[in-house]
């Protein structure tokens, strides 16, 4: 096969002609493109992703959402609103601030756990610190600026002071608990007694005897379970009353439906009944033996007929008139 001719134009090499078809079969290679040098993607670098002035702004936020904790006095809650949000800016104050509000909260409540919170979030605080430090004298180098690093060494110098204030405070605090296993835990006796003495005259009233408090409120109690038993006794008799009487009568007689009401009236009676006699009596029972134990062992034990005859209750159903109608109640004496 002879190269093709076009117009005097040789067609280069590598193409031929066939069956009056032309095919290529090579083509020049891509060019590849050339990377920038280093320089130029350092002088793209936009600076740091945050600044001092940036970090402030948020800081402020974030003191701004614990201040209602901290004006009650809540430095527990300070510490940990502080302490959820430090490591979101990665802020070294915040966290020193964070420390400070633990030592505030174990100089309150006396506690060597919230102390060693303190010492903890502290040293934290003081390791960001070191590090900004380090940039500040050319050791190394940061794009996030939370601190301006050369404030690193004055506020290392504050954490420094506030684990040294934590450390005495829990030497203060376990030299107290020393002091009161020593005395036998006198306080905390002074104040068992003292509660003791106060529940005493709650129980026995200004000039009461031992138990009286209890006698009286069982007896009350004790009443109501009665009076819930006599409804059900009432409840009861008026509902077999009522049955009996549908039974004599012929089966469309308008006083069924009279003698059906007051039957289902009666049945409520009777289940309020026993749902009141059984609190009643697991309450009053109770209340009456734990007192009357109470005054016999101060030696002024009443006998059982004294203790009637000044405390004594009579109860009974009172039912009067006809099935349609009629009256029913309870006749309820008592004196406590």
């Amino acid at each position: 096969m002879a190269p093709v001719h076009n117009a005097g134009a040789a067609v280069p090499a590598g193409v031929y002609a066939a069956g009056g078809a032309v095919s290529v079969y090579a083509f020049a290679k891509k060019k590849k493109k050339k990377k920038k040098p280093a320089a130029a993607v350092e002088e793209e670098d936009p600076g740091p992703r945050i600044t001092p002035e940036a970090a402030e702004t948020k800081r402020q936020a974030i003191r701004s959402a614990v201040q209602g904790a901290r004006d009650s006095g809540n430095w527990e809650g300070v510490a940990d609103g502080l302490e959820r949000n430090a490591p979101l800016l990665g802020d070294p104050v915040t966290m020193l601030e964070a420390g400070e509000a633990r030592v505030e909260a174990a100089a309150k409540q006396r506690s060597v756990e919230q102390a060693e919170l303190a010492i903890e979030d502290t040293r934290v605080a003081l390791d960001i610190l070191h590090f900004y430090d380090a940039v500040a004298s050319g050791q190394a180098t940061s794009n996030w600026l939370v601190i301006a690093p050369g404030d690193a060494a004055s506020l290392i110098e504050r954490g420094d002071a506030q684990i040294e204030r934590a450390e005495s405070l829990i030497s203060e605090i376990e030299a107290e608990k020393v002091a009161t296993a020593a005395t036998g835990g006198s306080d905390d006796g002074d104040k068992k007694k003292k509660k003791k003495k106060k529940r005493n005259k709650r129980e026995k009233g200004d000039g009461a005897k031992p138990g009286t408090g209890m006698i009286a409120a069982g007896s009350i109690f004790t009443v109501a379970g009665v009076a819930g038993l006599a409804m059900v006794i009432v409840g009861t008799v008026r509902s077999s009353a009522s049955q009996k009487q549908v039974e004599k009568l012929s089966p469309g007689d308008p006083d069924v439906d009279t003698y059906d009401k007051i039957g289902k009236q009666s049945n409520i009676v009777a289940y309020a009944g026993a749902g009141v006699a059984v609190a009643g009596f697991a309450i009053g029972l109770p209340l009456l033996i734990i007192g009357v134990k109470r005054r016999k062992a101060a030696g002024d034990a009443p006998s059982s007929a004294s203790v009637q005859r000044r405390r004594g209750f009579g109860i009974a159903p009172m039912i009067a008139g006809g099935m349609a109608g009629d009256t029913q109640g309870l006749v309820i004496r008592g004196r406590f």
